[in-house]
């Protein structure tokens, strides 16, 4: 009966991996964008800026020894700090597409830092975001998705 009850485990696993969309490595992480807040901070806009100055700095999961400065991360100055960041956390070089709720304007960020809840980005980035405006805090969708969007 073990036997049996692990087999129909597996197939039932198995059928959940296939549904997943293209990506998605991990079935708990969803992959529909979530309703979030972004903010700006121009210590993010700073090309000489340096990875040992944020969450992502060192460790395991740690950015610096890759990409010592801010410009040299691929998506500069589309950067900044995310809800699901803290230290060495394996999150780090994420990539995600932020998405303005109010004119459906999107971009993608490498987020390296911490962020509280939602999204902490480059003054650039979030100008991008909102045609030109600054204006905290903005409405925005968050999806996790592939780090290899975000040259990662």
């Amino acid at each position: 009966m073990i036997y049996f009850t692990t087999f129909i485990l597996a197939l039932f696993l198995t059928q959940i991996a296939r549904a997943l969309p293209q990506g998605c490595r991990d079935p708990f992480q969803f992959p529909n964008p979530t309703p979030l807040k972004a903010t700006y901070d121009p210590t993010y806009d700073n090309p000489h800026g340096s990875l040992n100055s944020v969450a992502c700095s060192n460790g395991q999961n740690g950015l610096a020894s890759k990409y010592p400065t801010f410009d040299k991360l691929p998506t500069f100055p589309f950067i900044g700090g995310a809800y699901d960041i803290v230290w060495n956390s394996p999150n780090c070089g994420g990539c995600w597409k932020i998405t303005n709720r109010a004119n459906n304007r999107s971009i993608h960020i490498i987020a390296i830092d911490t962020a509280g809840a939602g999204f902490n980005i480059a003054e650039e980035a979030f100008r991008a975001l909102t045609g030109g405006s600054l204006g905290n805090p903005l409405l925005v969708l968050g999806q996790k998705i592939s780090a290899s969007v975000c040259g990662i």
